[in-house]
């Protein structure tokens, strides 16, 4: 931090640094944080001693410009306790610009700041432009003069703090009326600012149109969000105007500190308060304030409708392949034991005097399978014994496939649907692509993981072409779900949106639902103006206002027509599609007949030939 060049005379005393200190003790513990510049240091020993005798704890941290210090006096200090600061009028203002740049959590904390020059009244003056709303400083000034004059902060419409000057303190005064206990607790007056809002448009939440010189852009009313805004804005007779983020994405915190996106916007303090169906984490957390979640919901994942299995071959589904190899062996077989049989006990079989060729059997044997019948007329009492449990057989094997191809005939067989991340793998070897918003509470949630289900999910995204797997939008997402393999990563509610706008028959919701989702309104990190929100809008939702709002917006949304009724589907008559399988059956038997045929001809030409 720059200091001074020039060592002006000290003014301050250590009497004036007890007053403060007594002052207080007064109103709190017996315990403050008191940090000083190291131009005060003799000041500082000389008060120590007053300190020592008074049983007053003070924990002193000299101030060295740097920010990791600041940040240790920061935690140091309790919620809501007092911290003094005694350094130069420049020292503090660059103190103050730096706890804005690093977005230090400068609310938590009441502010105490003695201060001497003759650019002491100017240094305040410069200092509004770095106290965050919400942020309670008093600073006090010595005058030339001896006597110590205070400044009280104030809050314009535009939401700048300004310092006003109330004169000369005297030891006699209150600070219980000066500061308040937590600002998030107590009634904040509204009226008549003017904010900045953060947004970014989103399917049925916030609809956006034109943009404007001053590099706003005109809000529409119809988005779910926008209407929230609007009510807020009667109930606190506020104004304001929305705003677009450079990235256009809805944000989140990087590891650096910094921010992305309108949580960025809020977190830098270019915007008052995001709104966008910004959903509440721990990571977002760390550098804006939410309200209370107007809308709570799950993750869930968003995939097109399984199509009906090829039924080519349905005449083969009521059996698993090793039923139809047994089921053919056994035939195969069945021939050569009765003609064996038959040749053991009498040497021949006849029927009408002629002789039961090997063949014969064979024929037989499979109109049996097929409930065709059968021409063996036989006496011998084994062959009949044989017959009885082959014709039980094919009765059992005849009544199961046909039972069975009903069922699969009359309830379609449909891919395999995707209902968890553990299906997620399995979706990938398949073709799908894995995907979600960009920019989103959901990216974030899956890029953050470092072991378990989510940081597998996060390794089946797209990493080499981001646009493969992260949209700018859920509409987009919803149009790929329909035109390509995508699963889209999206919360319940804009899934149930989304099904109802493409038709819910052409969208596939996963039945299981991971991780609940709270969606707020983000605000500055110690900001009043969140309390004031959270208010309105817990009556909002005490009232069933909330719940009958979001209520109204999927009703509303057009239904896309569904191509079959569900009785349609019920009644529908037996196609083509599903005697496709005779067909190709009936088409192989005709080519291997014709086959046989044309190796008989040849086969009986070569022999009279020769």
């Amino acid at each position: 931090m720059c200091k001074n060049k020039e060592q002006p005379v000290r003014n301050i005393s250590a009497e004036d640094v007890m007053l403060l200190i007594r002052t207080v003790v007064k109103n709190s513990n017996r315990s403050l944080t008191f940090s000083f510049g190291q131009e005060y240091e003799e000041v500082v020993n000389k008060s120590a001693i007053h300190v020592a005798e008074e049983f007053i704890v003070l924990m002193s941290l000299k101030n060295d410009g740097e920010t990791k210090t600041f940040r240790r006096m920061l935690s140091l200090s309790q919620r809501n306790n007092f911290l003094l600061l005694l350094d130069t009028p420049a020292n503090i203002v660059s103190l103050f610009q730096m706890m804005r740049k690093a977005m230090l959590k400068t609310h938590l904390t009441r502010w105490l700041l003695l201060m001497e020059g003759s650019d002491a009244s100017n240094s305040v003056v410069r200092l509004q432009e770095f106290v965050n709303e919400g942020t309670q400083v008093v600073p006090f000034v010595k005058t030339l003069g001896g006597h110590m004059v205070y400044f009280l902060p104030s809050v314009n419409p535009d939401g700048v703090t300004q310092f006003t000057n109330k004169g000369k303190w005297e030891s006699s005064k209150d600070l219980k009326e000066t500061f308040s206990e937590d600002l998030q607790q107590k009634p904040y007056n509204l009226s008549g600012r003017k904010f900045r809002l953060g947004t970014k448009e989103s399917t049925q939440v916030v609809k956006l149109g034109r943009h404007f010189s001053d590099g706003s852009i005109e809000v529409l009313p119809g988005g779910f969000d926008v209407d929230i805004i609007n009510i807020l804005s009667l109930t606190l007779n506020f104004t304001y105007k929305a705003f677009l983020s450079q990235d256009d994405v809805w944000g989140d915190a990087l590891p650096n500190g910094n921010a992305t996106g309108v949580i960025g916007m809020v977190a830098r303090r270019e915007a008052v308060i995001g709104v966008s169906a910004l959903a509440i984490s721990e990571s977002r957390l760390g550098v804006v304030d939410f309200t209370c979640p107007y809308i709570t919901g799950m993750y869930l994942l968003m995939s097109r409708s399984p199509k009906e299995k090829n039924r080519a071959l349905a005449v083969l589904s009521p059996f698993q392949l090793k039923v139809w190899i047994c089921v053919t062996l056994t035939v195969l077989l069945m021939g050569p034991v009765l003609w064996l049989i038959s040749y053991v006990v009498k040497n021949y079989v006849t029927i009408d005097g002629k002789a039961i060729n090997y063949q014969w059997f064979h024929l037989n044997i499979f109109r049996n399978v097929v409930n065709q019948g059968n021409f063996i007329q036989e006496e011998s009492l084994p062959i009949r014994v044989v017959l009885a449990f082959w014709f039980l057989f094919c009765l059992i094997n005849a009544a199961l496939y046909s039972g069975m191809l009903t069922a699969v005939l009359a309830i379609p067989a449909y891919e395999t649907p995707i209902d968890s991340l553990e299906d997620l793998p399995r979706a990938t070897k398949e073709g799908f692509t894995v995907g979600t918003l960009e920019g989103s509470s959901y990216e974030t949630l899956f890029k953050t993981a470092t072991e378990g289900i989510f940081k597998q999910t996060w390794d089946l995204f797209n990493h080499e072409d981001r646009s493969r797997s992260f949209v700018g939008s859920s509409i987009v997402g919803g149009k790929r779900v329909l035109e390509e393999k995508f699963v889209f990563i999206i919360s319940d509610r804009r899934g149930h949106i989304l099904a109802k706008m493409f038709g819910e028959d052409r969208i596939h919701l996963s039945k299981e639902r991971f991780l609940p989702l709270h969606v707020g309104i983000a605000c500055q990190i110690g900001s009043p103006v969140t309390g004031a929100l959270t208010r309105v809008l817990l009556r909002m939702k005490e009232g069933g206002i909330l719940s009958k709002m979001g209520d109204d917006l999927v009703r509303n949304i057009p239904v896309y027509p569904s191509a079959k009724t569900l009785e349609e589907k019920r009644s529908a008559p037996i196609t083509l599609t599903h005697l496709q399988a005779a067909f190709y059956i009936f088409c192989i038997g005709t080519l291997t007949s014709t086959a046989t045929f044309l190796e008989e001809t040849i086969i009986f030409s070569h022999f009279i030939t020769k």
